[in-house]
Protein backbone atom coordinates (compact mmCIF):
# COMPACT_ATOMS: atom_id res chain seq x y z
CA UNK A 1 0.00 0.00 0.00
CA UNK A 2 1.45 3.35 -1.30
CA UNK A 3 1.87 5.88 1.19
CA UNK A 4 1.05 9.42 0.49
CA UNK A 5 2.83 12.74 2.00
CA UNK A 6 0.28 14.85 3.83
CA UNK A 7 1.94 18.01 2.03
CA UNK A 8 0.41 16.95 -1.54
CA UNK A 9 -2.67 16.24 0.49
CA UNK A 10 -3.19 19.29 1.63
CA UNK A 11 -3.20 22.94 0.03
CA UNK A 12 -0.15 24.83 1.42
CA UNK A 13 -0.57 28.16 2.98
CA UNK A 14 1.43 30.67 0.80
CA UNK A 15 4.16 33.04 1.86
CA UNK A 16 2.15 36.13 2.28
CA UNK A 17 -0.43 34.28 4.59
CA UNK A 18 2.52 32.86 6.95
CA UNK A 19 4.13 36.46 7.51
CA UNK A 20 0.90 38.08 7.82
CA UNK A 21 0.47 35.55 11.11
CA UNK A 22 4.05 36.31 12.07
CA UNK A 23 3.87 39.96 11.97
CA UNK A 24 0.38 39.63 14.12
CA UNK A 25 2.02 37.30 16.46
CA UNK A 26 5.22 39.59 16.85
CA UNK A 27 3.08 42.55 17.80
CA UNK A 28 1.14 40.97 20.05
CA UNK A 29 4.03 39.40 21.87
CA UNK A 30 5.99 43.06 21.84
CA UNK A 31 2.56 44.94 23.22
CA UNK A 32 2.02 42.24 25.50
CA UNK A 33 5.64 42.24 27.04
CA UNK A 34 5.85 46.11 27.09
CA UNK A 35 2.42 46.81 28.92
CA UNK A 36 3.93 43.81 31.45
CA UNK A 37 7.20 45.84 31.83
CA UNK A 38 5.25 49.58 32.50
CA UNK A 39 3.18 47.56 34.81
CA UNK A 40 5.89 45.86 36.82
CA UNK A 41 8.15 49.63 36.44
CA UNK A 42 11.31 47.79 34.87
CA UNK A 43 13.87 49.96 33.21
CA UNK A 44 15.06 49.42 30.17
CA UNK A 45 18.43 47.78 31.03
CA UNK A 46 16.46 45.51 33.21
CA UNK A 47 17.18 41.79 31.99
CA UNK A 48 13.49 40.89 33.14
CA UNK A 49 12.40 42.30 30.30
CA UNK A 50 13.95 39.51 28.40
CA UNK A 51 12.12 36.47 30.37
CA UNK A 52 8.86 38.21 30.09
CA UNK A 53 9.24 38.92 26.44
CA UNK A 54 10.03 35.26 26.04
CA UNK A 55 7.55 34.03 28.17
CA UNK A 56 5.09 35.76 26.35
CA UNK A 57 6.64 34.57 23.04
CA UNK A 58 6.20 30.36 24.56
CA UNK A 59 2.53 30.89 25.29
CA UNK A 60 1.56 32.50 21.94
CA UNK A 61 3.38 30.38 19.57
CA UNK A 62 4.25 27.20 21.38
CA UNK A 63 1.29 26.21 23.77
CA UNK A 64 -1.65 28.20 22.30
CA UNK A 65 -0.24 26.40 19.11
CA UNK A 66 0.04 23.19 20.23
CA UNK A 67 -3.11 22.98 22.12
CA UNK A 68 -4.76 24.25 19.48
CA UNK A 69 -4.56 22.07 16.30
CA UNK A 70 -1.25 23.67 15.31
CA UNK A 71 -2.70 27.58 15.18
CA UNK A 72 -1.79 30.42 17.29
CA UNK A 73 -3.32 34.02 17.51
CA UNK A 74 -2.01 34.91 14.60
CA UNK A 75 -2.47 31.91 12.27
CA UNK A 76 -5.95 31.46 13.13
CA UNK A 77 -7.03 35.53 12.02
CA UNK A 78 -4.75 34.09 8.44
CA UNK A 79 -6.58 30.64 8.87
CA UNK A 80 -3.26 28.67 8.43
CA UNK A 81 -2.45 25.52 10.71
CA UNK A 82 1.01 23.66 11.34
CA UNK A 83 1.23 20.31 10.74
CA UNK A 84 3.47 16.86 10.43
CA UNK A 85 5.07 16.98 7.10
CA UNK A 86 4.58 13.36 6.48
CA UNK A 87 1.82 12.18 8.57
CA UNK A 88 -0.64 15.07 8.75
CA UNK A 89 -1.07 15.01 12.24
CA UNK A 90 -0.89 18.02 14.63
CA UNK A 91 2.96 18.67 15.54
CA UNK A 92 3.34 17.99 18.99
CA UNK A 93 5.70 20.59 21.96
CA UNK A 94 8.95 19.46 20.72
CA UNK A 95 8.66 20.19 16.74
CA UNK A 96 6.64 23.60 17.54
CA UNK A 97 9.75 24.27 20.18
CA UNK A 98 12.31 23.34 17.29
CA UNK A 99 11.43 25.48 14.86
CA UNK A 100 10.70 28.52 17.06
CA UNK A 101 14.03 28.92 18.65
CA UNK A 102 14.83 30.28 15.13
CA UNK A 103 11.81 32.69 14.59
CA UNK A 104 12.32 33.67 18.08
CA UNK A 105 15.76 34.71 18.21
CA UNK A 106 15.35 36.71 14.69
CA UNK A 107 12.53 38.38 16.54
CA UNK A 108 14.01 39.34 19.99
CA UNK A 109 16.88 41.00 17.95
CA UNK A 110 14.49 42.67 15.59
CA UNK A 111 12.97 44.49 19.08
CA UNK A 112 16.29 44.70 20.50
CA UNK A 113 17.44 47.14 17.24
CA UNK A 114 14.34 48.52 16.14
CA UNK A 115 15.60 52.37 17.71
CA UNK A 116 18.96 51.67 16.37
CA UNK A 117 20.44 51.09 12.55
CA UNK A 118 20.95 48.17 12.74
CA UNK A 119 17.07 47.38 12.11
CA UNK A 120 18.42 46.97 8.42
CA UNK A 121 20.15 44.04 9.47
CA UNK A 122 17.97 42.82 11.18
CA UNK A 123 15.57 41.89 8.61
CA UNK A 124 18.57 39.60 6.72
CA UNK A 125 17.57 36.83 8.87
CA UNK A 126 13.59 36.99 7.90
CA UNK A 127 14.27 37.40 4.20
CA UNK A 128 16.35 34.42 4.22
CA UNK A 129 14.42 32.10 6.03
CA UNK A 130 11.81 33.58 3.74
CA UNK A 131 13.75 32.40 0.53
CA UNK A 132 13.69 28.89 1.44
CA UNK A 133 9.73 28.59 1.62
CA UNK A 134 9.97 30.99 -1.91
CA UNK A 135 12.23 28.43 -3.69
CA UNK A 136 10.41 25.32 -2.61
CA UNK A 137 7.43 24.39 -4.56
CA UNK A 138 6.64 21.01 -3.51
CA UNK A 139 6.62 21.93 0.27
CA UNK A 140 6.92 25.43 0.80
CA UNK A 141 9.12 24.78 4.10
CA UNK A 142 11.07 27.39 5.39
CA UNK A 143 13.77 27.11 7.47
CA UNK A 144 12.81 26.57 10.57
CA UNK A 145 10.42 23.98 9.01
CA UNK A 146 12.71 21.89 7.93
CA UNK A 147 14.76 21.66 11.56
CA UNK A 148 11.17 20.78 12.87
CA UNK A 149 9.87 18.48 10.06
CA UNK A 150 6.76 20.85 9.78
CA UNK A 151 4.74 22.42 7.01
CA UNK A 152 2.05 24.93 7.10
CA UNK A 153 -1.69 24.35 5.27
CA UNK A 154 -4.55 26.31 4.91
CA UNK A 155 -7.09 25.68 6.80
CA UNK A 156 -11.65 26.31 7.19
CA UNK A 157 -10.91 26.82 10.98
CA UNK A 158 -9.86 30.69 11.40
CA UNK A 159 -10.99 34.68 10.61
CA UNK A 160 -9.76 34.13 7.11
CA UNK A 161 -8.83 38.41 7.64
CA UNK A 162 -6.76 38.22 4.39
CA UNK A 163 -9.81 37.54 2.52
CA UNK A 164 -11.86 39.49 4.15
CA UNK A 165 -9.87 42.69 3.78
CA UNK A 166 -9.33 41.34 0.02
CA UNK A 167 -13.09 41.98 -0.31
CA UNK A 168 -13.79 44.61 1.74
CA UNK A 169 -10.88 46.95 -0.55
CA UNK A 170 -12.81 45.33 -3.48
CA UNK A 171 -15.65 46.81 -2.72
CA UNK A 172 -14.54 49.42 -1.57
CA UNK A 173 -12.65 49.95 -5.06
CA UNK A 174 -15.75 49.74 -6.81
CA UNK A 175 -17.87 52.32 -5.12
CA UNK A 176 -15.27 54.34 -5.45
CA UNK A 177 -15.27 53.83 -9.34
CA UNK A 178 -18.96 54.23 -9.54
CA UNK A 179 -18.89 57.33 -7.47
CA UNK A 180 -16.18 58.58 -9.85
CA UNK A 181 -18.35 57.26 -13.18
CA UNK A 182 -21.36 58.95 -11.60
CA UNK A 183 -19.96 61.98 -11.05
CA UNK A 184 -18.41 62.07 -14.42
CA UNK A 185 -21.98 61.71 -16.26
CA UNK A 186 -23.20 65.01 -13.93
CA UNK A 187 -20.63 66.43 -14.91
CA UNK A 188 -19.15 65.70 -18.20
CA UNK A 189 -15.91 67.39 -19.96
CA UNK A 190 -16.53 70.30 -22.05
CA UNK A 191 -14.68 68.26 -24.89
CA UNK A 192 -17.09 65.09 -24.28
CA UNK A 193 -20.30 67.20 -24.14
CA UNK A 194 -22.46 66.79 -27.13
CA UNK A 195 -22.56 70.73 -28.78
CA UNK A 196 -26.11 72.33 -28.02
CA UNK A 197 -28.21 73.34 -31.15
CA UNK A 198 -28.21 76.79 -32.29
CA UNK A 199 -30.95 78.78 -31.22
CA UNK A 200 -33.17 80.13 -34.02
CA UNK A 201 -34.16 83.68 -34.90
CA UNK A 202 -37.34 84.49 -33.89
CA UNK A 203 -39.92 85.75 -36.95
CA UNK A 204 -40.48 89.47 -36.97
CA UNK A 205 -42.72 91.67 -39.32
CA UNK A 206 -39.47 92.78 -40.59
CA UNK A 207 -37.79 89.62 -41.63
CA UNK A 208 -39.84 87.30 -43.49
CA UNK A 209 -39.64 83.36 -43.33
CA UNK A 210 -37.16 82.04 -45.60
CA UNK A 211 -38.34 79.86 -48.58
CA UNK A 212 -35.00 77.35 -49.42
CA UNK A 213 -37.80 75.52 -51.82
CA UNK A 214 -36.28 75.36 -55.95
CA UNK A 215 -39.52 75.04 -57.52
CA UNK A 216 -39.20 76.79 -60.80
CA UNK A 217 -42.79 77.83 -61.27
CA UNK A 218 -41.77 80.45 -59.16
CA UNK A 219 -44.13 84.26 -58.79
CA UNK A 220 -41.78 86.56 -59.90
CA UNK A 221 -44.62 89.35 -59.62
CA UNK A 222 -43.50 89.40 -55.83
CA UNK A 223 -41.10 91.94 -54.85
CA UNK A 224 -39.20 89.97 -53.01
CA UNK A 225 -38.78 87.60 -56.16
CA UNK A 226 -37.88 90.96 -59.18
CA UNK A 227 -35.48 93.29 -58.11
CA UNK A 228 -35.88 95.63 -60.45
CA UNK A 229 -39.92 95.80 -60.23
CA UNK A 230 -39.64 98.47 -57.35
CA UNK A 231 -37.02 100.64 -58.91
CA UNK A 232 -38.89 101.03 -62.69
CA UNK A 233 -42.15 101.35 -61.05
CA UNK A 234 -41.36 104.40 -59.04
CA UNK A 235 -39.24 105.52 -62.33
CA UNK A 236 -42.38 105.14 -64.37
CA UNK A 237 -44.48 107.52 -61.43
CA UNK A 238 -42.34 109.96 -61.35
CA UNK A 239 -42.28 113.09 -63.24
CA UNK A 240 -38.23 113.93 -63.68
CA UNK A 241 -37.16 113.88 -67.08
CA UNK A 242 -34.04 112.55 -66.68
CA UNK A 243 -33.02 108.24 -67.07
CA UNK A 244 -31.94 106.29 -64.66
CA UNK A 245 -30.88 103.81 -66.99
CA UNK A 246 -28.93 104.44 -70.96
CA UNK A 247 -30.71 103.46 -73.40
CA UNK A 248 -34.61 104.59 -71.78
CA UNK A 249 -36.97 103.35 -74.22
CA UNK A 250 -39.24 106.33 -73.59
CA UNK A 251 -36.48 108.45 -74.06
CA UNK A 252 -35.17 107.43 -76.91
CA UNK A 253 -35.50 109.84 -80.53
CA UNK A 254 -36.64 108.60 -83.20
CA UNK A 255 -34.79 109.69 -86.25
CA UNK A 256 -37.22 108.78 -89.03
CA UNK A 257 -39.54 111.24 -87.88
CA UNK A 258 -37.01 114.19 -87.35
CA UNK A 259 -38.23 116.81 -90.28
CA UNK A 260 -35.02 118.70 -89.80
CA UNK A 261 -32.18 116.22 -91.02
CA UNK A 262 -31.51 115.42 -93.93
CA UNK A 263 -30.90 111.23 -95.63
CA UNK A 264 -27.53 111.23 -93.76
CA UNK A 265 -29.41 111.87 -90.79
CA UNK A 266 -27.77 115.14 -89.97
CA UNK A 267 -29.39 118.74 -89.57
CA UNK A 268 -28.50 120.60 -92.55
CA UNK A 269 -26.09 123.63 -92.74
CA UNK A 270 -28.41 126.83 -92.71
CA UNK A 271 -25.75 129.03 -93.53
CA UNK A 272 -24.46 126.98 -96.77
CA UNK A 273 -26.90 126.42 -99.74
CA UNK A 274 -24.95 123.76 -101.40
CA UNK A 275 -25.05 120.72 -100.73
CA UNK A 276 -22.02 118.82 -98.94
CA UNK A 277 -20.03 117.27 -101.61
CA UNK A 278 -20.84 113.45 -102.08
CA UNK A 279 -17.11 111.81 -102.26
CA UNK A 280 -16.51 113.80 -98.62
CA UNK A 281 -18.30 112.65 -95.47
CA UNK A 282 -20.42 115.02 -94.12
CA UNK A 283 -19.73 118.23 -92.09
CA UNK A 284 -21.40 118.73 -88.41
CA UNK A 285 -22.61 116.17 -86.21
CA UNK A 286 -21.93 112.78 -86.49
CA UNK A 287 -25.06 110.44 -87.31
CA UNK A 288 -25.31 106.72 -85.49
CA UNK A 289 -26.51 105.91 -88.69
CA UNK A 290 -24.82 104.44 -91.44
CA UNK A 291 -24.75 106.10 -95.04
CA UNK A 292 -26.90 104.72 -97.50
CA UNK A 293 -25.33 102.94 -100.23
CA UNK A 294 -26.02 104.89 -103.84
Amino acid sequence: MDFEPAYSRYPLATVNQRLGALIIDLLSCWFISELIESLLSLDRSNPLRFVIFMVTWFIFRIFTAARGQGQSFGRWLMSIRVIDAEYGKTAGFAAFFKREIFVFVCSLFLIETITSTLIVFAWIPFAADAAFAIVDNEKRQAFHDRISGTISIQSRKGFAIDQKLGKLFNQAGQQATKLYQSRQEQAPDEYGAPRSKPKRRPRTKSRPPQDFDRDDDRNYASPYADPYAEPLEDLYNSNTSKSAYKGDVNNFDNWNKDDDRDDYGDRPNQDLDQEPYQDEPPVGRSSGRRPRRR
